[in-house]
């Protein structure tokens, strides 16, 4: 325990300030919930939509709920739950759950399940595996954690580059050459993307995403052995260096490319400006939103050399809803995480993804469902998702990412080459592996 105390200590010290937006019911309250999360954009009326009904399904429950921005958000959480006033509920990535479930710092939610029927045979087993740490319940999943690597492309540019607009690249050398075609640019300087390959859909690094649809694992299956030094490994590194050198005019340029594209309201993809995305499920939604006369495809990222055409995104991390250490009210808590996270019926769980048409984990909610009818394009996304394999989460990932970060910028770079910049960070991410086992094995 001494041990825990000192990592939650050494956490909680990265805290840094963050901008909230609140908002709070105006009927008579026995208990207020701090309610934390992430949803920006076109989901903040859903979420409060989402909020107002819980309310009125649980008089005397007022929710406080404050946005935050994604930046230092598990560092405001620990420091919150450290200083005794943590949010009730918050939003929280499954990728992060097995090193704040080794801190004590979220609260169990086994107890609460049982005593409401809430099954793990209610999810989709990949998505509540995620949920879960040294045989307790932690957490409870929305959205999916699948589905993150879709490729989204412009079928009008590819018919300017003479492609047939119903067929994408299988192949990592296929994808090589259409983005070459389809890149816009003269002299070193990009005026429109074919395919950034840095990019990849959630919080999971492009290289990882690379490395699984070259048929590789990063690590074992018991979390205690790094695997990306390798054949597989040097193949990913060296695609996505060759790659961003001979189609994007490398790394600098691409990503002052992108530095500019953030001044504009929305993703450089809604304007022309990028012929191919790697992104997730939550572009259908964005797109008839802010792109409603996109002629788009949908396809699976392409395999490399080592990998096959069974094996293309990954199933990484996810979203959820969890209940801090500390928090004032758990029991009233465990309420609201129940419904929005388990509620089928009315504006609960199975409502706020059919409102973004997307799936969800939840066995009997059909998240491609509106208003009645399912969305035409839902068929072509999950047979994209049916290619996905789970990526494993370590005890140490936020860690990893930053190793893995390093390691594919030294390449990028040029500052060190493949072979030691993958064993440069294999050695350092099996040294944390080593450390963290042999705290808490």
């Amino acid at each position: 325990m001494k041990t825990k105390s000192i990592l939650f200590v050494m956490l909680a010290a990265l805290v840094l300030s963050f901008s909230t937006a609140v908002s709070v019911s105006a009927q008579n309250c026995d208990v207020t919930l701090k309610f934390w999360h992430h949803w920006g954009g076109n989901r903040v009326p859903l979420m409060d939509a989402q909020v107002v009904a819980f309310q009125e399904a649980n008089p005397g429950i007022c929710v406080e709920t404050v946005f935050l921005p994604w930046d230092n958000r598990l560092e405001n959480l620990l420091t919150a739950i450290s200083a005794g006033d943590p949010p009730d509920v918050t939003m929280f990535g499954r990728q992060d759950l097995p090193s704040f479930a080794v801190l004590d710092a979220i609260v169990p939610l086994d107890d609460y399940m049982a005593a409401d029927g809430i099954t793990a045979d209610m999810f989709i087993p990949s998505e509540f595996a995620g949920n879960q740490y040294g045989g307790k319940t932690y957490m409870l999943p929305q959205p999916t954690g699948g589905a993150l690597n879709i490729v989204w492309y412009n079928k009008q540019h590819f018919r300017d580059a003479g492609f047939d607009p119903d067929y994408f690249p299988e192949t990592w050398d296929e994808l090589k050459q259409y983005g070459e075609a389809l890149r816009v640019g003269a002299d070193g300087f990009l005026d429109r993307v074919g395919i950034d390959v840095l990019q990849s859909g959630g919080e999971q690094p492009a290289f990882l995403m690379w490395l699984n649809a070259d048929g590789q694992d990063w690590i074992s299956d018991d979390l205690r052995t790094v695997t990306i030094n390798n054949p597989a490994g040097v193949e990913t590194l060296n695609f996505m260096k060759s790659f961003t050198d001979d189609n994007n005019f490398g790394v600098e340029e691409v990503r002052s490319f992108y530095e500019g594209g953030a001044e504009l309201d929305q993703d450089i993809f809604f304007y022309d400006l990028e012929s191919i995305q790697v992104n997730g499920s939550w572009v259908l939604f964005q797109i008839s939103d802010f792109a409603p006369d996109l002629d788009f495809g949908i396809a699976p990222v392409p395999y490399g050399p080592s990998g096959s055409p069974d094996r293309r995104g990954s199933t990484y991390g996810g979203w959820g809803y969890m209940i801090p250490q500390n928090a004032a009210h758990p029991d009233e808590a465990w309420k609201l995480v129940k419904w929005l996270t388990a509620e089928v019926e009315g504006t609960g769980a199975c409502w706020f993804l059919q409102q973004q048409q997307r799936p969800s984990p939840l066995k009997d909610c059909d998240g491609y469902l509106k208003d009645g009818q399912t969305h035409p394009r839902a068929e072509e996304i999950l047979a994209v998702a049916a290619q996905d394999h789970i990526s494993a989460i370590s005890p140490v990932q936020p860690q990893v990412l930053q190793v893995i970060t390093n390691m594919t910028d030294a390449v990028l770079y040029g500052d060190k080459t493949t072979e030691d910049a993958l064993a440069d960070a294999e050695a350092e991410i099996q040294g944390l592996l080593d450390e963290f086992w042999a705290k808490y094995s």
